[in-house]
């Protein structure tokens, strides 16, 4: 007999018709409804109040449980660049169940961790400097603050850098080898969305951003302590450059400036 499934009711029902006398077993089992071990496992099962609900199968329980993807998350937090070894060795000492390597890469799968580049950062001068910058933002509200940052493009940075071949066979696409002008995009970012933006075809140095400020961006803003009042910059070179500062500390005397 081909399997399929049978619903509750059916199989409640047609107990009910046998134990009514109105069908036989020979009559369920020659007009097929459903097997003989079934109906044998629901004869069994009747009771006056009908057939009980059938278990739902949660299948085999996860060798990891939520104590160990605890551990394994902090672990990873503490050391993100761990080996999958070392961390089935820590997680068995413990006192969690042995892992294998396969295991934990299907876990952390699961958990939508991946593998990738480390960033290294220096742990004392990242925190003061974190700390610093933190204590000297908390003295401002949103809407006075002004973000600014460049974003440079040409037509080689627009091409797709993943393409689909046979197997053996390089992904190859044919464009010019010719370099287009390069774009740069300067806009600033405040409470109220995209202010200034303005494109650039040349490199961007302290002449450039000073015209860029003068021109577009300072005439956005409005004296401390109202609100785009205050100019975000991160520490490139010429964003620290005298002449950058100058202008902004000159810009109607009350523009701040702070860098990332």
């Amino acid at each position: 007999m081909v399997y399929r499934k049978i619903s509750h009711d059916i199989k409640e029902m047609v107990v009910e018709l046998i134990h009514a006398g109105i069908l036989t077993r020979k009559d369920v089992l020659i007009a097929n409804i459903f097997s003989a071990s079934t109906l044998k496992r629901c004869l069994r099962q009747w009771t006056p109040h009908g057939l009980p609900a059938a278990r739902t199968s949660t299948g085999r329980p996860r060798k990891l449980g939520d104590a160990d993807i605890g551990f394994i998350l902090a672990r990873l937090q503490q050391r993100t660049d761990i080996m999958l070894d070392e961390l089935a060795r820590d997680l068995q000492v413990v006192g969690g169940p042995r892992a294998s390597i396969s295991l934990l890469s299907r876990t952390l799968q699961r958990l939508h961790i991946t593998r990738k580049k480390v960033t290294r950062r220096a742990r004392e001068a990242s925190r003061l400097s974190q700390a610093a910058f933190r204590l000297r933002m908390a003295q401002y509200s949103p809407k006075q603050l002004v973000f600014t940052d460049e974003t440079g493009f040409d037509s080689r940075q627009v091409h797709r850098k993943y393409g689909w071949a046979p197997e053996g066979e390089s992904a190859i696409r044919i464009t010019s080898g010719k370099r287009t002008k390069r774009a740069t995009l300067i806009p600033g970012l405040c409470t109220d969305g995209i202010i200034a933006p303005k494109i650039f075809h040349c490199n961007i140095n302290t002449d450039v951003f000073h015209d860029y400020l003068v021109r577009y961006l300072l005439p956005e803003m409005t004296p401390f302590p109202g609100p785009r009042s205050v100019l975000v910059m991160d520490n490139v070179p010429f964003h620290r450059s005298l002449k950058i500062r100058q202008l902004v500390k000159d810009f109607g005397e009350s523009i701040q400036q702070l860098e990332v």
